[in-house]
């Protein structure tokens, strides 16, 4: 198995470089990225999962969330990417899938069809959400309970209008919600518009229409999920992120009628220099329903500290908490007992 991965990564490296050779507009890029952590959570779970958590998810040992190896190529009117990754971020987000499957984190072609119109297809980072698997992208370092309930990746084809430089618009056709290998013949859709005035503001609106348990035809629920969040650059030092996530499902496959859940979160960075950095995050999850499979209700905040020594480096800490409130929405002594510190050092390269 290990000699099959070196030997394509061996065969994407010619096949870039000879693309480099006829076509001197196109790149190939090779890149890398490395995220190490220690999480402690209060808790003290017996299976070692940190609650609620894909990411950052091991409590008291030190692991890997995720090392990933990546290939890009990019010319007038194609585009590719390749990337293989690994560690407890990809043990626990692909468990269903097949072993050699989890190990793709991407495998997609684009064509350039007109000037504005591009079409990709393959399996690629999900079209819904502030935050993505990488870490280091994210404003803070465990992702939030919208990006945790929401998914990841999607395979399909998505096709992508760009009217001009502030408009961006795509049309996809999935497998279905966060799954490559499909366990029936339904297809879901979804789209996205974003809308990025100036270098401030970023406005983005996603949705996903389709089946989302990825479960055989017979016990199929139609799912619909909403998906807003915008980002602000209030001054160079503060940041304002906020995000809300809407979803509905059918009851059951004899009860048509929709039942919901939703979840907000904010979020609040500072940049004391350009070493040094802060997010505050609040957020809620409410599913009375329990349509995703966690409890029913959650409010939790956080609060991590950045500094970059270095521009390919960065080191973290962060604490969490999940408080718990009685019937009458009291907060008792062990109230603040699910709480995690997580300390992260990430490098690419």
């Amino acid at each position: 198995m290990k000699k099959a991965l070196l030997l394509s990564f061996y065969l994407c490296l010619l096949s870039g470089m000879n693309f480099a050779q006829k076509d001197s507009t196109s790149t190939f890029v090779v890149s890398g990225y490395v995220d190490c952590y220690y999480a402690y959570n209060f808790t003290e779970p017996v299976s070692k999962n940190v609650p609620f958590a894909y990411n950052h998810n091991r409590h008291n040992e030190f692991n890997v969330n995720q090392a990933l190896l990546a290939f890009k190529l990019k010319k007038e009117k194609i585009r590719a990417n390749v990337a293989m990754h690994a560690g407890t971020y990809v043990k626990a987000n692909y468990a269903a899938e097949p072993f050699i499957l989890q190990l793709i984190n991407e495998a997609n072609v684009g064509i350039r069809l007109t000037k504005k119109l591009w079409l990709d297809a393959g399996i690629m980072p999900s079209h819904i959400g502030l935050e993505t698997a990488i870490s280091k992208d994210n404003w803070t370092l465990t992702r939030s309970l919208c990006a945790e309930n929401s998914p990841y990746y999607e395979t399909g084809a998505k096709l992508t209008f760009l009217p001009n430089e502030k408009w961006s618009i795509a049309a996809l056709v999935l497998n279905g919600w966060q799954n490559i290998e499909e366990k029936n013949s339904n297809k879901a859709v979804g789209t996205q518009v974003q809308f990025v005035p100036n270098d401030k503001l970023t406005l983005n609106y996603s949705t996903f229409i389709g089946e989302g348990r990825n479960i055989p035809d017979s016990l199929q629920l139609l799912r619909h999920f909403h998906d807003l969040y915008f980002t602000y650059l209030i001054s160079p030092k503060l940041s304002l992120a906020a995000v809300l996530d809407l979803g509905y499902e059918e009851k059951s496959i004899t009860e048509k009628q929709f039942i919901s859940w939703y979840t907000p979160a904010l979020f609040i960075r500072y940049k004391f220099n350009k070493k040094w950095a802060t997010c505050f995050r609040a957020e809620y999850f409410d599913d009375q329903n329990k349509i995703i499979g966690i409890n029913e209700e959650e409010a939790g905040f956080s609060l991590n500290f950045d500094f970059v020594p270095l521009d390919q480096a960065l080191i973290r800490i962060e604490g969490k908490t999940f408080p718990a409130r009685d019937s009458q929405g009291r907060f008792d002594d062990s109230s603040f007992q699910n709480s995690t510190l997580t300390c992260s050092i990430a490098l690419g390269f």
